[in-house]
């Protein structure tokens, strides 16, 4: 059975919200290596050389190299038979640039020890994957995002994605 690319990049991104989550929680062993192997995947969406739903493999297998036991809470994943929740595939890939951006600020922050921005990035970040499944449809675009990522410049004085606020104009 073939994963097409909308359910490859579905289970990319429930991998990456419990990514986020078990960050702060000390869940996974080598964050920056967790997130950086996500990004690599996730910059190949809709890449027809290397479609992500191609990168799965290399995705579970660095991931049970690197966080052993975050494995564990993703296995389920990684499964052929897994139905990745609904979601609208064009809009998940215009703000795939905002993950991979994301990704990349946390680990820095990892790498800087500074634990505090990690939490608050990750915090925000595992709300990202639920936007793009429809569960905040309450809300606009720019609200979510003033809702979840507007309040990291405020308690730290630096931004944090803000160079991706187009993405969520109404």
């Amino acid at each position: 059975m073939t994963v097409s690319e909308k359910n490859a990049l579905g289970r990319v991104l429930m991998i990456s919200r419990e990514a986020y989550k078990a960050i702060p929680a000390n869940g996974a062993e080598n964050p920056a290596a967790l997130l950086d192997g996500l990004s690599a995947v996730l910059s190949h969406v809709n890449d027809p050389k290397k479609p992500i739903a191609k990168l799965l493999g290399n995705l579970k297998r660095d991931i049970r190299l690197k966080n052993k036991n975050f494995y564990g809470s993703v296995q389920l994943y990684f499964s052929k038979l897994y139905p990745a929740p609904g979601f609208d595939f064009d809009k998940a890939v215009k703000h795939i640039p905002a993950f991979i951006l994301g990704n990349d600020k946390i680990c820095a922050k990892v790498v800087q020890g500074q634990r505090d921005r990690v939490e608050a990035m990750c915090d925000a970040m595992k709300s990202y994957p639920g936007f793009l499944f429809g569960e905040f449809e309450a809300l606009s675009d720019k609200q979510f995002y003033d809702l979840v990522f507007g309040f990291y410049p405020k308690i730290y004085g630096e931004d944090f994605i803000g160079e991706m606020k187009g993405l969520f104009e109404d």
